[in-house]
């Protein structure tokens, strides 16, 4: 299978490269090569942060999630502090929102069913008849 072809400037010199073609990634100066491998590895390392800020996000969920609605038995449990201002890739922020939103139609109620709407038509008829009653 064939690696795309990825443009990349380097001290404004353009480069067009496939990761399996050794003989142009040899040919590229030493200078401009280690500018690349910086940068490559500061996306290597945003990139791990970004899924590090995502499983963080996804366990206080979780954790928030277990927590009953009288309050916490434990107030050490919740870490209330600010979250980190972390850079998230597009791809993370959709697995986040997915996860989020399958766990909110988990913890849904219910909504209105036909047996509530009956008991609140009969509950509203009883209550007219009583005030034509009254008055």
């Amino acid at each position: 299978m064939e690696q795309p072809k990825i443009t990349f400037i380097v001290n404004n010199t353009t480069y067009s490269l496939r990761a399996n073609d050794a003989e142009a990634l040899r040919d590229i100066p030493g200078a401009d090569r280690q500018q690349l491998i910086v940068l490559l590895e500061a996306i290597k390392q945003q990139d791990a942060l970004a899924r590090v800020a995502v499983q963080n996000a996804v366990d206080r969920v979780k954790v928030s999630s277990r927590i009953p609605l009288n309050g916490p038995a434990d107030e050490g449990i919740l870490d209330h502090k600010a979250p980190k201002s972390e850079r998230l890739g597009s791809g993370d922020i959709d697995a986040l929102m997915n996860r989020l939103i399958m766990e909110e139609k988990r913890d849904k109620t219910p909504g209105l069913t036909t047996q509530d709407l009956v008991k609140w038509v009969v509950g509203l008829t009883v209550a007219i008849i009583l005030l034509v009653l009254i008055f």
